[in-house]
């Protein structure tokens, strides 16, 4: 089991039960300012962001000075953080909290930012529903909020979300883009630059429980050759099985990609 798909599975659930349209997912290409060119599927219905939602919280945590680079700041762990993980138990670096997906790390960011900042950024990026109350009743939408409580996303905000990243419409500075970007690197594609985030969780009853028999699996971001630009967003709405829905997410947007790029 990858250790960084391992971690998707505490990363969030829905907030409430899929709607029957959703079970197929969506495959949604965009040109590079997120206007849809092709879609298939439901591409409107929201889902927990899960780990994608460490993309926009990369752009807040270096925009506002929390972040440094790519290395830094290079945060211990803590007795009490959540330690799923072994890597979750080691001193963790940007890079790290990407890769492994650290929910300690990702909690130290927005603690730091406060709850105004952190509203005053899901607001400025017009992401998904901006909903950060969190668990009903709870009060924890501060280091709650994307996991498996309120905010919630459709590939239809992802795509527009990514064409104001990539296009440089964010109110965030150049250096914000690219140390983000930077976290994101993928494999190349026949000298394409791919960029992408997986996120995977699992939707919730009514009751607040999550339901395990169903998962949510995301691959979202974008390949780019000199002033060409192609955002994807691919989302997999599967019963438990031998391969994660993440995973199954990112590895049928790879299988795509080369024919898709040909036509650019």
């Amino acid at each position: 089991m990858p250790r960084m798909l391992l971690s998707g599975l505490l990363a969030a659930g829905l907030f409430c039960a899929l709607p029957a349209s959703a079970a197929s997912g969506c495959m949604l290409f965009a040109d590079g300012t997120g206007k849809p060119v092709s879609t298939q599927g439901d591409c409107a219905a929201q889902l927990t962001p899960a780990s994608t939602f460490k993309i926009p919280l990369a752009l807040m945590g270096y925009d506002s000075g929390f972040l440094v680079d790519e290395q830094l700041p290079a945060l211990p762990f803590k007795a009490g953080d959540p330690d799923f993980l072994p890597e979750w138990k080691q001193t963790t670096t940007p890079s790290s909290w990407m890769q492994f997906s650290v929910i300690w790390y990702s909690q130290r960011l927005t603690e730091w930012l406060g709850e105004a900042r952190f509203q005053h950024y899901v607001d400025s990026f017009d992401y998904g529903n901006r909903d950060l109350e969190g668990n009903p009743g709870k009060h924890d939408g501060l280091t709650q909020a994307w996991l498996s409580a309120s905010l919630a996303i459709s590939p239809q905000e992802q795509a527009r979300f990514l064409g104001k990243m990539v296009s440089g419409k964010l109110p965030v500075s150049a250096q914000t883009l690219r140390h983000t970007a930077n976290l994101m690197r993928q494999p190349d594609i026949d000298g394409w630059q791919i960029h992408g985030k997986t996120g995977m969780g699992y939707p919730k009853l009514l009751d607040g429980s999550l339901n395990r028999e169903q998962q949510i699996g995301w691959f979202v971001g974008w390949a780019s050759k000199q002033d060409k630009t192609l955002i994807f967003v691919h989302t997999v709405i599967q019963k438990p099985g031998k391969q994660f829905a993440s995973l199954r997410a990112r590895e049928e947007v790879f299988a795509a990609l080369p024919a898709r790029l040909k036509t650019l």
